[in-house]
C-alpha cells in the first residue's frame, strides 16, 4: 500500500532534521512497509526540506563490493544540493551521524532524454573529473535497508570536486584505477570497471530513469568500499590517469 502524502512528509521531515542536526534517528522502515517509490518520494520530501538548489545526483550501490558490504542489491540514486558539493578540502566531522568516503569518478553532462544508449551518454559529456564522495548515514547504520537507503538520499552527504577536469574521448574509464590512502597508508584500491562494469553504464542508467538537464553533476558510485573517516585523518584518492583529489577530516 502507498503511503500517504501526510506519512511522506513525516518521514522526510525526520530525515530533514537527523541532516540538519548530524544526529541518528529511526529508518523508515521501522514504523512503515515502503516500497521503492515510496522511499524516493520520501528522499524528494527530505532534500526539498534544505532549500538548496538542485546540481545534480548520486549513483550509489553500482559496485558489488559495497553491495556485499553494505547489505544492499542493486543501484540506487540520491539528489545533490549546491550545499553538499565543495572545493575545500576540509571536511568537518561534526556535521555528520558516521561519515565515510568513496572515490568517485563525476560526470558533467548536456541534457539526455530517456531512452538512452551508451553513445548518448558518451556524446553528451562535457567532462569527467575525480571526486571524493563523503556518505553518511543518518539513521546510524551501516546495513540499511534499500528502501531506507534510498529514502536517506542513497547516503548522499557531500562531495569533493579534483581540481582537474578531463575529456571522455580517449579515456578507458573501466581501466581507470584507484588507489586510496589514509594518512599515507594505501587503504583500498579499485578500478573503473566495478561500476556497473563501465561508468558510462552507470550514468545510462540513471538516464533512463530521470531525465538529465544540462550542467547536471552525475556521481558514478564508489570505485572501492567505503572507506570510514575520524577527525584529524587526510584521505587522497590518486587516480590513475585522472588526477588525485583529498580531503582532510576536523
Amino acid at each position: 500500500m502507498t503511503l500517504s502524502e501526510e506519512a511522506v512528509e513525516t518521514l522526510g521531515n525526520r530525515l530533514y532534521e537527523a541532516y540538519r542536526e548530524a544526529r541518528a534517528t529511526s529508518p523508515p522502515s521501522e514504523t512503515h512497509d515502503l516500497t521503492t517509490e515510496d522511499a524516493y518520494r520520501i528522499q524528494r520530501a527530505a532534500v526539498e526540506r534544505r532549500g538548496e538548489s538542485f546540481v545534480g545526483y548520486k549513483l550509489g550501490f553500482t559496485n558489488e563490493r559495497i553491495q556485499d558490504q553494505l547489505g544492499v542489491d542493486r543501484p540506487a540514486y540520491g539528489r545533490l544540493t549546491a550545499d553538499t558539493v565543495s572545493d575545500e578540502a576540509v571536511v568537518p566531522t561534526d556535521e555528520f551521524v558516521s561519515p565515510r568516503i568513496e572515490p568517485e569518478i563525476a560526470f558533467v553532462l548536456e541534457a539526455i532524454e530517456p531512452p538512452a544508449e551508451v553513445h548518448d551518454v558518451l556524446a553528451a559529456t562535457r567532462a569527467i573529473v575525480p571526486a571524493i564522495e563523503v556518505v553518511d548515514s543518518r539513521t546510524g547504520s551501516w546495513s540499511p535497508t534499500p528502501a531506507d537507503a534510498i529514502a536517506d538520499d542513497a547516503l548522499a552527504a557531500g562531495v569533493r570536486l579534483g581540481p582537474t577536469a578531463a575529456a571522455i574521448e580517449g579515456t578507458d574509464l573501466s581501466m581507470e584505477a584507484v588507489q586510496v590512502r589514509k594518512n599515507g597508508r594505501l587503504v583500498e584500491t579499485g578500478l573503473g570497471a566495478n561500476v556497473l562494469d563501465h561508468p558510462v553504464r552507470a550514468v545510462r542508467w540513471l538516464a533512463n530513469r530521470r531525465p538529465i538537464e544540462e550542467g547536471t553533476l552525475v556521481l558514478t558510485g564508489s570505485l572501492t568500499p567505503t572507506v570510514e573517516i575520524d577527525a584529524a585523518d587526510v584521505v587522497e584518492a590518486r587516480f590513475s590517469t585522472l588526477g588525485s583529489v583529498s580531503i582532510r577530516a576536523d
